[in-house]
């Protein structure tokens, strides 16, 4: 469900606070007739005036967040709406794939064998391109690390070279410090995510959220972080530890 709309949250916090209006307009620096017009919803804050009420009445992102869809009808700010800007603001991202190894942790045999799938009637030149594309993802992003959980028989359910290819480039990502693998085993089904689901840590401290579908990536409006964060943390419940899933990836190498 939708946090309530910019002037009534700013309202209940103010309350919560313990603050009249004139006392939170003296905090800001303002008039308390820039408090009110805020309250009744005539007027919006500069953004810079948004962060300080957020910061001052703990409303832990849920006021900026509303003031963001107050003012665009987003509340995930506009900048993040394209993958790319996502992708080079973050640090970390939690990847939980219900099916496959997710797309930056993929071999150039295994990204082929997706694409080839998916595209049926493309051309093996296209099919090589689209894999590279895909392939060549991790490198540009140097600072970005990975928590990545998925069923073991999205490597398994693959022919011998595209397997082994795959395992053995999980195993070096690993070894190198920028990957940690959690693999949910054999038997075992992802019952939290549907699709893949990327939570990506930003420089800002802020947290991103999007799901990869086959017609394209969705970005998530960020009142719905908490619930899709919980579904990633989840799924990491079902999956082995780091340690065992490394074990388990060089015996498939």
């Amino acid at each position: 469900m939708s946090e309530p709309p910019f002037h009534e949250l700013l309202t209940t916090y103010r309350e919560l606070a313990g603050l009249t209006q004139q006392q939170l307009a003296g905090h800001l620096g303002c008039s308390a007739a820039s408090v009110s017009r805020w309250v009744c919803g005539h007027a919006l804050p500069f953004r810079e005036t948004a962060e300080q009420l957020d910061r001052l009445l703990d409303a832990e992102g849920k006021i900026i967040s509303a003031w963001r869809m107050a003012k665009s009808g987003k509340s995930t700010p506009e900048w993040a709406r394209p993958l790319m800007n996502i992708e080079t603001r973050a640090r970390h991202v939690q990847a939980a794939s219900p099916a496959l190894v997710p797309g930056y942790l993929q071999s150039p045999l295994y990204a082929g064998a997706v694409f080839r799938a998916w595209h049926p009637a493309a051309s093996d030149a296209e099919i090589a391109r689209l894999a590279q594309i895909r392939t060549q993802r991790l490198g540009q992003l140097p600072e970005l690390r990975i928590t990545a959980v998925f069923p073991v028989y999205g490597i398994t359910g693959f022919d011998d070279a595209a397997r082994t290819e795959q395992a053995r480039h999980l195993v070096e990502l690993v070894e190198q410090g920028r990957v940690r693998i959690h693999l949910v085993p054999e038997g075992s089904i992802l019952l939290s995510v549907t699709s893949p689901v990327l939570v990506f840590r930003l420089d800002s401290g802020e947290t991103v959220i999007s799901s990869d579908h086959m017609d394209g990536n969705v970005i998530y409006d960020a009142d719905r972080n908490d619930r899709l964060a919980a579904l990633v943390t989840g799924a990491m419940a079902d999956a082995l530890p780091a340690r065992l899933s490394l074990q388990a990836l060089k015996e498939l190498a």
